[in-house]
């Protein structure tokens, strides 16, 4: 998980729609504006630069009509906590963030790789379902950029809470979202090794071709941890930050990234 910078400005069709109908739900925002609807999924994207919210995998659009999109929008604050005298959860822009699948869907591009048919090997939403975890787990809108939350173990890609640079005040909410948004399920455990190995070996590539060792990760940071034409970041962006560890934070101070 990742700060996520959410954009300030509310998508034009659901201010509208939530003007003019305050009390209405997302279910009904989503069948009566479907524009709109896609309209709010291409900022979240824009905003978490292609990442899901929790996990961080990239966020998939479908590109064939029997495919379905790997990503839907996410209400942190459950819906159901929505009453007539309070907050409307449903149309709140600040509680809608993007995310994958979570391993459930057959259906999504890269299938093979991204679904699994095991229940205790779904993640993020799946999980946390309508329970309302807002004083449990950590908010992607409200964690800081500044410093890194987690760490990894490299021999398997478990994801834990690096008490050496997470905040205390962070410290039991991370280790809560990790637990119930099971972002140790053994599917994403393997798509980090993936990541991890590959930043072995472009490390081991450059000193080969006479590159210093910091030079080599000074190289790797600006390479992987700036989005790409399209604006998106690689996938596990966390991992990534991670292993290349001073030079990512050199690169990400001198890039902007905590503005």
């Amino acid at each position: 998980m990742k700060k996520v910078f959410k954009s300030k400005i509310v998508p034009k069709q659901l201010k509208l729609f939530s003007e003019a109908f305050p009390h209405e739900t997302w279910e009904h925002f989503r069948r009566r504006s479907r524009r709109g609807y896609k309209e709010i999924k291409r900022q979240i994207y824009k905003d978490q630069h292609g990442l899901c919210a929790y996990c961080e995998i990239s966020i998939k659009m479908a590109e064939n009509e029997e495919d379905i999109d790997d990503f839907r929008v996410e209400h942190f604050h459950p819906k159901s906590e929505t009453n007539n005298k309070g907050k409307n959860w449903h149309l709140c822009w600040d509680n809608m963030l993007g995310v994958c699948h979570g391993g459930s869907q057959k259906d999504v591009p890269n299938s093979d790789w991204r679904y699994s048919s095991r229940k205790n090997d779904r993640s993020c939403d799946i999980p946390k379902g309508g329970r309302d975890l807002s004083r449990t787990i950590l908010n992607p809108l409200h964690i800081p950029a500044e410093v890194r939350l987690f760490r990894y173990l490299e021999y398997n890609g478990k994801m834990i809470v690096d008490e050496k640079t997470c905040p205390q005040k962070f410290s039991k909410k991370a280790n809560n979202t990790i637990r119930e948004l099971n972002l140790n399920a053994r599917r994403l455990r393997r798509m980090r090794l993936v990541v991890i190995d590959v930043l072995q070996n472009e490390i081991e590539n450059g000193i080969k071709q006479g590159l210093e060792f910091e030079e080599c990760l000074d190289r790797l940071a600006e390479g992987l941890l700036t989005p790409d034409k399209d604006g998106s970041y690689r996938p596990f962006f966390t991992v990534i930050r991670w292993y290349l560890g001073p030079a990512a934070e050199k690169f990400l101070a001198k890039s902007g990234y905590r503005i």
